[in-house]
């Protein structure tokens, strides 16, 4: 008579590689819903004084230069300064937050005939409990920058743009 063996009763087996892609939805859903984007929102736009303004109220958003004029119109004259404030909720950094700005402007030829039509450049956003006033502006300072035409400013971050300001130039007296 040969000896039984008793069985014991184990959890069914499954296939190691079925679970690698339940495990990375989960891990992937967690990462996405805990990382909220930014927001932003335009507070203040248009033509602002070109001399600093010496002790800025608390709590305004330029802060450097004083509002003169809420408009997107821009009078294309030399010393003439353009651009928008916006206030960022729900930033998760706290201190410095990396921003890129990009610029786009009409065709405009320097005096050494190269051919510019914007900039990309980093900007740095101050986070004080996920809230922070960013400002920009650009002074019309030369006179191959008196071109009509449409400038596009876009704040965004490493993920999405978060604000787009577009001013157009006209020739001053225009109304």
């Amino acid at each position: 008579m040969k000896a039984r063996i008793p069985m014991t009763k184990t959890a069914p087996i499954r296939h190691p590689r079925r679970a690698v892609p339940r495990i990375a939805g989960v891990f992937l859903c967690v990462a996405f819903s805990a990382a909220a984007a930014p927001t932003a929102r335009i507070i203040e736009s248009g033509l602002y004084s070109t001399e600093p303004v010496a002790d800025p109220p608390r709590g305004t958003p330029v802060g450097r230069y004083r509002l003169l004029e809420r408009t997107q119109k821009v009078p294309l004259r030399l010393g003439v300064r353009f651009g928008f404030c916006a206030q960022f909720e729900g930033v998760e950094v706290e201190g410095k937050y990396m921003l890129t700005e990009i610029v786009r402007h009409p065709l405009m030829v320097q005096p050494s005939g190269i051919e510019v039509t914007g900039w990309n450049v980093p900007r740095m956003l101050n986070v004080e409990n996920g809230r922070g006033i960013w400002c920009e502006s650009h002074v019309l300072t030369q006179p191959h920058e008196l071109v009509p035409g449409r400038w596009r400013f876009v704040v965004g971050d490493a993920d999405a743009d978060l604000v787009v300001e577009e001013f157009d130039a006209v020739p001053a007296g225009t109304p």
